[in-house]
């Protein structure tokens, strides 16, 4: 005798797809919690939200005095120039030796296997980033109007600290870059091979020897420098088109963003 196959008069539960404010509540969470848990390492928090602001204090306020005196738009420039400092810790060594030391522990297997969306981790961070950001760019500009040594209108200084945060963009994305592709105890010292040249050889802060002006076209802080004054109409420093800047500062998003993103969803 051939049994016939039980059927099932239950029909099975389709999963309905998940709405969309749940979506955005569960990257709005990851971002959230990784700020706090930034927020609360003093190892990171300290260097990237207190020492920016007596570093700009003293190299960009006090030893150049005399200068600023002579003549009074250079404190602007100078003043542009730590923003984008400012900008450059949090997106670089926050995002980059985070990443890396994550990904070496094993963290974002861990992070596959739970209900989540996909890229709300990548996501936080580059969130974290634009926080911190946010944070040391306001702190520096109380700073510089206490100081005296800038002659910005508040809608200038608006301007600039907006650039600056969407700054934190291409600069998070080359953290992402470097911190996929490298372990954990070697992106702190190779992010300072990046950090510390682009800081310098950029001519945000002193004027560099004549062989190295056409150079600085190559690092993304002076089109960061450069979007944020023209944005805010300072003509007197800006060498190149900040819609030129700009799109290069895309351009950079763009590349280091996608191969990172290549990276991790290849080998993890």
């Amino acid at each position: 005798m051939k049994l016939e196959p039980r059927t099932s008069l239950v029909a099975s539960p389709q999963r309905a797809p998940m709405p969309m404010s749940r979506i955005l509540r569960a990257y709005a969470k990851e971002a959230q919690y990784e700020s706090l848990r930034m927020l609360r390492a003093p190892a990171f928090a300290i260097p990237f939200l207190v020492l920016p602001v007596p570093i700009y204090l003293f190299f960009g306020v006090v030893l150049p005095g005399p200068a600023i005196a002579e003549r009074p738009g250079l404190g602007n420039y100078l003043f542009s120039g730590w923003l984008v400092f400012a900008v450059m810790g949090p997106a670089l060594f926050g995002v980059g030796c985070a990443l890396a030391i994550e990904r070496e522990a094993g963290l974002l297997k861990l992070k596959r296997a739970l209900p989540a969306p996909g890229g709300a981790y990548l996501l936080a961070k580059v969130l974290m980033a634009m926080v911190f950001a946010a944070i040391s760019v306001q702190s520096l500009i109380v700073a510089a109007l206490v100081a005296g040594k800038i002659s910005l209108s508040l809608p200038q200084l608006l301007v600039m600290a907006m650039v600056m945060v969407a700054g934190a963009l291409p600069l998070a994305a080359i953290g992402l870059f470097i911190g996929a592709h490298v372990p954990g105890s070697t992106a702190p010292a190779l992010i300072n091979v990046v950090f510390l040249p682009m800081l310098w050889l950029s001519g945000l802060f002193i004027p560099l020897p004549k062989f190295l002006e056409p150079w600085v076209v190559v690092w993304p802080v002076f089109h960061l420098n450069q979007v944020a004054l023209g944005a805010a109409g300072v003509s007197e420093f800006s060498f190149m088109a900040p819609q030129i800047s700009a799109a290069v500062l895309v351009g950079i998003t763009a590349f280091f963003g996608g191969l990172a993103i290549r990276r991790l969803a290849r080998v993890g």
